[in-house]
């Protein structure tokens, strides 16, 4: 994945932790799960998101490959209709913000409702909870507390805006351990 991921972007430099997490991410949901379709949901999705994150860290945009991905780990252990209401509900507050800040991207919204999608409802909004909370934490502690906005608008980056695939990333890895 990172090897393609380097392709992808033809950047290497912002991709160097990628495969490390991955590992460390997998080991964790091994050594939780074991070698079960349950251990392997969890690392896909993670991944997948580690992926997203650093995408939308390089280029400040997130692939559409990235959702479709996402959604495609949901189909591991697939039940019907938590996944479908999450695909409808998680993203909502995304969407809201979207159209009424203009803060938020699309990506965004979209990786929210293919995560709603794989987590359900619950899984979804504790997704997005952990996200967010990380991401308001780390610009808290980066010095940006005027004038942060999470996300951005359209494809560029704005002044003091942070990419939150990256937080979004680590909202799914705490929502999926059992403690969360």
């Amino acid at each position: 994945c990172d090897m393609a991921m380097r392709r992808y972007l033809k950047e290497a430099e912002g991709l160097r932790m990628t495969a490390g997490i991955g590992v460390a991410v997998a080991a964790i949901f091994i050594g939780i799960h074991g070698f079960t379709q349950e251990a392997l949901r969890c690392v896909l999705l993670c991944h997948i998101l580690i992926l997203a994150g650093a995408a939308d860290i390089a280029t400040c945009e997130i692939p559409d490959e990235f959702h479709l991905l996402v959604a495609m780990a949901g189909l591991i252990g697939f039940q019907p209709f938590p996944a479908l209401l999450g695909f409808l509900l998680v993203p909502l507050p995304f969407l809201i913000a979207a159209l009424k800040t203009g803060k938020i991207g699309g990506g965004d919204v979209k990786l929210m409702a293919a995560s709603g999608f794989a987590l359900g409802v619950s899984g979804g909004f504790r997704m997005m909870s952990w996200g967010l909370l990380t991401a308001l934490l780390w610009s808290s502690a980066m010095g940006r507390r005027q004038g942060v906005s999470l996300g951005r608008q359209g494809t560029s980056q704005g002044e003091g805006s942070i990419p939150l695939a990256p937080f979004l990333a680590f909202g799914c890895f705490v929502a999926l351990l059992p403690v969360s």
